[in-house]
């Protein structure tokens, strides 16, 4: 019987694949956040956060999770580039239900055809695109250990595509997403400089995120590259799900916090000759 179920592909590698360490885990973490409770964390709307494996960045994605404890949504939408698959598009998902060990979530197939039809030939489904990538899966269990129960995701993955396909995704979420939904993008940060030049490039990238300023992030871009900094392959490798949510949020007037910021050279390993970045940022509507 086939039950249309998408299984964790990077349980045990990138998290725990037991259900009790891993909601053990997670509990551990998200105790250790900064998070308070107050009347603005109902404001969130859209999260920025890494996808690395627990042991690096799960403290930072802790950080932003946190601030959803106990808020309900209707539909998360994860918007990621793809790692794992190259493709020309964008990567909608056919089975109906997403499992990580903490449990089931379905995916809301009416939106996602909402989505597909409203550029068919851009955007389709590609179920191996979504196989074995763990952009999109490791946000799961976080989702099932904060939010309340009920709520549906629609995970998209970016493939190879011209530089405004950010624009074109935008406007089309746009008409699609409900005051009741969440957005995430999914991304990491610097990829491979020393852990002082990530951590220099990856202030101003914040900074230019926090502030919402695409153009500022832009110019970021270009005039690292230009420097050549040794080994600094990537400022963020999640660009398109990141600018699709700039743009929406400069469409709303949102407004944007950082919430946590380390790379892999804090980890136990510490490792400071090549690390990776890590960050995460909430994204409020204005009460």
């Amino acid at each position: 019987m086939n039950e249309n179920v998408r299984y964790p592909a990077v349980a045990e590698s990138f998290y725990p694949s037991d259900r009790e360490e891993l909601d053990t885990f997670l509990e551990s973490i998200l105790s250790e956040s900064t998070a308070t409770n107050n009347s603005e964390k109902a404001s969130i709307r859209a999260l920025l956060v890494p996808h690395a494996g627990y042991a690096f960045s799960g403290r930072a994605s802790a950080e932003a999770y946190s601030r959803l404890a106990g808020n309900q949504y209707r539909t998360v939408f994860i918007l990621g580039n793809a790692h794992a698959y190259r493709f020309n598009g964008i990567a909608l998902d056919t089975h109906h239900i997403w499992q990580s060990p903490l449990g089931r979530i379905p995916i809301n197939m009416d939106a996602a055809e909402q989505f597909r039809t409203a550029a068919p030939r851009l955007i389709d489904y590609l179920d191996i695109a979504h196989h074995s990538d763990h952009v999109l899966e490791v946000q799961l269990p976080f989702l099932q250990k904060t939010l309340k129960t009920g709520f549906s995701i629609l995970p998209i993955l970016f493939g190879e595509n011209a530089k405004d396909i950010s624009l074109k995704t935008a406007r089309i979420l746009s008409d699609i997403l409900q005051p009741d939904d969440l957005l995430i993008a999914s991304s990491d940060l610097s990829h491979y400089p020393s852990y002082d030049d990530a951590n220099a490039i990856d202030r101003k990238t914040l900074d230019a995120i926090v502030n919402i300023d695409m153009k500022g992030l832009e110019r970021h871009v270009r005039n690292t590259m230009k420097q050549n900094v040794a080994h600094e392959d990537a400022l963020f490798c999640g660009p398109d799900g990141l600018k699709t949510l700039l743009r929406i949020a400069t469409q709303r007037g949102w407004t944007a916090e950082e919430l946590a910021y380390c790379n892999s050279g804090d980890a136990e390993w510490r490792d400071r000759d090549a690390v990776v970045g890590y960050g995460s940022v909430a994204f409020y509507e204005p009460q």
